[in-house]
């Protein structure tokens, strides 16, 4: 009996023991942890203040430039693609006369050569009033005037 009761207070003292050093490093545990919460939540607060602002604040000044910078592109770009048709585009319109059996003809004192495509449809219709069904008028793009 003597033993049992001995062995029942050397297992009490054991796990009183157990309880002290785990209860240390559970509390060394915790320790570490708040450490580690407060050290972070330090570092999050002057990152905040004295470096994300900056860096967000510098960003938005990028955002307005890179908003300038779109749309002047886009005008060159737009620019550049007007000047390619414009390239393209005939100097030179010349209204083309054929009679009833469709051979070219040409009648004296009546201007062919234009530098605008309206000008020259504006004479040509004009011409087919004049003219009727003797002769068929066709407006058509040169790049030189040798004709």
């Amino acid at each position: 009996m003597k033993s049992a009761l001995l062995l029942s207070i050397y297992i009490l003292f054991l796990l009183y023991i157990t309880d002290r050093i785990l209860g240390n490093i559970m509390m060394f545990f915790n320790f570490i942890i708040t450490i580690i919460v407060r050290t972070f939540g330090i570092i999050y607060k002057w990152l905040d203040q004295y470096l994300i602002i900056y860096l967000v604040n510098f960003a938005k000044s990028f955002e307005f430039a890179i908003v300038i910078i779109s749309a002047i592109i886009f005008l060159l770009i737009s620019l550049f693609l007007t000047i390619r048709y414009l390239k393209q585009l005939p100097k030179y319109y010349l209204i083309e006369i054929a009679d009833i059996y469709g051979k070219k003809a040409t009648v004296e004192d009546l201007k062919v050569v234009f530098r605008t495509y309206d000008a020259a449809e504006s004479y040509a219709r004009f011409y087919r009033e004049i003219y009727k069904e003797q002769y068929k008028f066709r407006v058509v793009g040169l790049n030189s005037t040798t004709t």
